[in-house]
């Protein structure tokens, strides 16, 4: 699902009296049950019903009733909207827990169930445990000052489904004691509780039901994992067009391109289902002057090690956009091997506008399998939620989740640098039937003479698996996390690095690590005085 305020303290003495007293033959189930994460997505008139409830078959019709008005498609037996809920509470629970309470219940839980998950976080000030720190060295010159910690999620109305009333909304959060407390703080520029009460009521998509259709209520059936998948090949075919046939050839035979270059980039996945995929993105940057009108077709080839084709591609692409860049992605079905891509796009003329061909060494990831394994990092400045959820299987995209691969891999030294790995098969703990996964990061700047040059550590923390689909499966859970670079102290000076991350599974007692070469580069003046 594309995947928060205040609980109630103290409600007064009459009402205390009036909710035991009407709740006395509830089982404790249905008596808890509008004090659990239900609770924010009630409208007041049935916080006011689910209080005199008396008995469980009088829960057990409001209950059903609850989630029968809000079903989008109420000739169904699938209710999609309690679905996605049930996603937004385990995710919640998972990433936002504080102390003894579950993540469902705190405020960055609530904003989290009603809202959806934000497009950006902004951080603020060094944050606790299982959240990744500003990297920092011993003599402390790379951390900033001792702030109580600070989070800002950013809501875009083009990237979300729900009404926001303005372009943009952001909803604040403050750990006052880097305690792993956090509290939502209200602020002018985004009237939280009005947002809130607005989205909770538009989910009532049936007001005037009365009473619930008898499907309603029938216990949604566990979804099987689907058998290992082998991994597929990609059809051979043929181009239709002589133009473009003409153009690989040269491209292939040509010392230098002869064409505006091409950012091709590539993963190695497990999808849930345990089928092997490769995603591939072709990346244009916003500076090389062509408009994403001008590109109708993509187009090219893949050769094994021996020359010979094993795919090609021309079939109607549509470039998306990207802060300014511009990029066309599409999982291929690959098998482990070495291979040479050249690939392309084109106009409606026929004629291709830019591409590249680049070396491809495909590597093998367990399917089916109790052996774990990491996926090749991506590293991203673009992760939204979409409107729909993509298809299993779909280039850099888990169910509303879209990240979308930074493929020149140059960031500002004022931007969020996010990175997600996928770890495959991870070892489950028993007592929270969840990973248990710790992850240290470095960014290793470069030296002279291809040495290794000044390295910039961050303690290793503990980390919540992020699950990629609600299906059980060897590809469920990654890595996704941000390193804030605009909140170091001083700014890391441009140049090359790369990030290792190391992934340590506490439950298998093993690890993996997995690295990726970016650069920095200085701000733009304007952007590094703008909070």
């Amino acid at each position: 699902m594309k995947l928060k305020t205040r609980a109630v303290v103290v409600a007064c003495l009459m009402a205390a009296t009036l909710a035991g007293s009407a709740s006395a033959q509830l089982s404790a189930e249905n008596r808890d049950w509008a004090k659990g994460p239900a609770q924010w997505i009630m409208t007041p008139d049935e916080a006011a019903k689910a209080k005199l409830l008396k008995t469980d078959a009088d829960a057990k019709a409001f209950i059903d009733l609850f989630w029968a008005r809000r079903d989008p498609t109420p000739n169904t037996q699938v209710n999609e909207f309690k679905l996605e809920f049930d996603r937004r509470v385990q995710y919640a629970d998972q990433q936002f827990g504080q102390a003894r309470r579950k993540g469902s219940t705190t405020d960055r839980g609530r904003i989290f169930i009603v809202l959806g998950a934000p497009y950006a976080v902004q951080r603020s000030n060094p944050e606790g445990q299982g959240t990744v720190q500003t990297p920092g060295s011993a003599a402390g010159s790379n951390t900033i000052q001792g702030y109580s910690p600070r989070q800002i999620w950013k809501y875009d109305q083009t990237k979300t489904s729900i009404s926001l009333g303005q372009p943009t909304a952001e909803v604040a959060f403050i750990d006052q004691y880097a305690s792993n407390d956090w509290t939502m703080e209200r602020t002018a520029r985004t009237p939280i509780d009005d947002l809130l009460k607005r989205t909770v009521q538009t989910y009532v998509v049936s007001p005037t039901l009365t009473v619930a259709p008898s499907y309603q209520a029938q216990a949604a059936q566990p979804v099987a994992a689907a058998a290992p998948v082998a991994p597929a090949a990609e059809t051979v075919g043929t181009f239709k067009t002589g133009s473009l046939r003409d153009a690989v050839a040269a491209q292939k035979a040509a010392k230098t391109n002869p064409f505006k270059p091409l950012g091709v980039s590539w993963t190695e996945m497990v999808s849930p289902t345990g089928e092997f995929f490769i995603p591939v993105q072709l990346y244009i940057s916003k500076d090389s002057g062509i408009a994403a009108s001008s590109v109708t077709t993509f187009f090219g080839t893949i050769e094994d090690a021996s020359g010979t084709p094993v795919a090609v591609y021309e079939e109607p692409a549509t470039l998306a956009s990207s802060k300014g860049d511009l990029y066309f992605d599409k999982s291929l079905k690959l098998k482990p091997g070495t291979y040479r891509a050249t690939l392309g796009l084109a106009g409606a003329d026929g004629k291709p506008v830019i591409m590249s061909s680049v070396p491809m060494e495909v590597k093998s990831l367990p399917t089916g399998t109790a052996d774990g394994a990491i996926s090749r990092m991506v590293l991203s400045s673009d992760i939204h939620q979409t409107d729909e959820a993509a298809p299993i299987g779909a280039p850099y995209a888990f169910g509303r989740v879209k990240i979308v691969p930074k493929g020149d891999k140059v960031f500002s030294n004022k931007d969020e640098l996010s990175y997600f790995v996928e770890v495959i098969n991870p070892g489950i703990d028993e007592g929270t039937s969840l990973p248990k996964l710790q992850v240290k990061l470095e960014l290793i700047g470069a030296g002279k003479d291809g040495k290794p040059g000044r390295t910039i550590s961050a303690p290793i923390t503990d980390t919540a698996a992020l699950p990629l689909t609600g299906t059980p499966g060897p590809g469920q859970y990654a890595v996704l996390a941000g390193i804030p670079l605009g909140e170091m102290k001083n700014p890391l000076p441009p140049g090359n690095y790369t990030l290792r991350v190391k992934v340590f599974d506490q439950v298998k007692k093993t690890s993996w690590s997995t690295e990726q070469p970016l650069k920095l580069v200085s701000a733009p003046a304007a952007a590094a005085t703008t909070k």
